[in-house]
């Protein structure tokens, strides 16, 4: 079926392309939803030039229309859009889905940030995600007032983060670094940060909240209030 006037805008993370996300596209694509890519640098220019320099002007190109606007991002996708949502709040904003969103700073990347090699391979932007009190991330808000889903791993791939990033964690960030204030739902889902866009369960997830407006919740009744599931 396709849904008339609605789109999903995708923003990948760090390190990442528009094809990382390509399995949530051929997910909205086929459940109806016309799909668009946010393309950004991420590795070569701090977050601020990233928001000021290609996120606002594709988000605002891409607004112009009367259709509704969805959001699915990635990583530090998530932390781009909810500061670019702090200053602009297009009129036909629809639902946001953030998987694995470092809302407040990843802790793997506070252990290797400050390492040259790691700054000279992943750029300022990854300097800027760590969880100190310099992060970028330390200077968004804790609320938020949109209709934002959060999906968040609890699985890791690496053996490291193990030794200092506190569980449940998805091998990057912890599930509690994942929340906000006032968000519809959150939920945590047995997969890794690498490969949530691909996870079949987080695929259904996703296109469920942008459907209803929360998860499925399988240990939870129907009619438990959602923030039970934060």
């Amino acid at each position: 079926m396709t849904r008339i006037n609605e789109r999903v805008v995708l923003i990948h993370g760090l390190a990442e392309t528009p094809f990382h996300m390509r399995s949530v596209a051929q997910a909205a694509r086929a459940a109806g939803y016309g799909v668009a890519h946010i393309i950004y640098p991420s590795t070569r220019a701090p977050i601020e030039t990233l928001i000021a320099d290609h996120v606002t002007p594709q988000i605002a190109d891409l607004t112009l229309s009367n259709d509704k606007v969805h959001f699915v991002t990635h990583s530090l996708g998530g932390v781009l859009l909810h500061a670019y949502l702090q200053i602009h709040r297009p009129a036909n904003l629809g639902r946001v889905v953030m998987q694995a969103p470092g809302l407040e700073g990843s802790e793997t990347l506070e252990m290797f940030r400050r390492n040259p090699i790691f700054r000279f391979l992943f750029g300022p932007a990854a300097y800027q995600s760590g969880t100190g009190t310099d992060g970028f991330a330390a200077r968004l808000p804790r609320h938020v007032d949109y209709e934002l889903g959060v999906i968040a791993g609890c699985v890791s791939l690496d053996l490291l983060p193990l030794f200092f990033v506190p569980p449940p964690h998805d091998g990057k960030i912890s599930v509690g670094r994942t929340k906000l204030e006032g968000m519809a739902d959150h939920i945590v889902l047995p997969t890794s940060h690498d490969t949530m866009m691909h996870d079949p369960a987080a695929l259904f997830q996703t296109l469920r909240f942008l459907h209803c407006g929360h998860f499925l919740h399988l240990l939870r009744p129907a009619n438990a209030p959602r923030h039970l599931a934060a």
